[in-house]
């Protein structure tokens, strides 16, 4: 093998473990405040594996584009805060279009775009990327170089194989969770219209957190005819905390509240 090609695949391997390097970096981060946040273990990420992408698109967009101002701390944040913002914002609205899903929301946020981006989160982004780029990544550049001359480009097509796989599979079950948590959505909007055409006890359960689930616990047969959402798509519909589906309004807590029940009378009467 000639010299430039394998300079050309070194580049490959090294940027390609970089990418997956900070998308785990940042599955630890989002997963580990998303469970502090709620007091159980969350995957926040949309994969099902330990990578966040968007997490590993941004840092080493930051570490090719900025690498020139790396030396200035003052260019080094306003370009990340600058790029950052860009990727997080092309990101939910392609999410948005492709999937009929809003995944995150800063429209409580004071500055805020379109509840997309928000300064205040550009803000703290541009700080995290100063220490990552300054603290972090020299620790992530040895362990990558390790692998690198221990593996090699099988590391990379090792990763890729995997990445490829989870996101094949979490794109099948998104794809079929929109029709699927519209059926469920539209059948919880009519119990509880039900509910308030009803007496005044049943009116009363409509008006505790759950009474409308309570009442799907009380007549079963009401459940029969619903579909059955895969354990990515319950955990999805958990894992987003501002997930807004467009194909219903329903929220996606009662959505999935009533998936679950669904799962274990299901999985009682096998």
């Amino acid at each position: 093998m000639n010299t430039p090609t394998l300079v050309i695949e070194q580049q490959f391997t090294l940027w390609v473990l970089y990418f997956f390097s900070y998308a785990f970096v940042g599955w630890v981060w989002e997963s580990g405040y998303v469970s502090f946040k709620k007091r159980q273990w969350v995957n926040s990420g949309f994969l099902n594996g330990p990578v966040i992408p968007v997490y590993g698109f941004s840092i080493t967009a930051v570490l090719v584009l900025l690498h020139p101002v790396e030396n200035n701390l003052l260019l080094l944040y306003l370009g990340s805060a600058v790029l950052i913002t860009i990727i997080e914002y092309v990101t939910s609205w392609l999410m948005e279009k492709l999937f009929h899903a809003r995944w995150w929301d800063y429209s409580d946020i004071p500055l805020n775009f379109q509840g997309r981006v928000a300064l205040p989160i550009s803000a703290f982004w541009g700080v995290g990327v100063v220490f990552v780029v300054k603290v972090v990544h020299p620790v992530v550049a040895r362990f990558v170089t390790h692998l690198d001359v221990k593996y090699g480009i099988f590391a990379a097509i090792v990763f890729l194989a995997f990445f490829m796989f989870d996101f094949g599979f979490t794109l099948a079950n998104v794809l079929a969770m929109g029709a699927a948590t519209k059926r469920i959505g539209d059948a919880i909007d009519q119990k509880k219209q039900e509910l308030r055409d009803s007496v005044d006890t049943a009116a009363a359960k409509l008006e505790s957190e759950h009474g409308w689930l309570d009442d799907y616990r009380q007549h079963q047969g009401d459940m029969a005819k619903l579909p059955n959402l895969s354990w990515v798509q319950r955990r999805l519909l958990n894992s987003f905390p501002h997930l807004q589906l467009h194909d219903t309004k329903t929220p996606p807590k009662d959505i999935a509240d009533l998936a679950e029940l669904l799962k274990r009378r299901r999985k009682q009467g096998k």
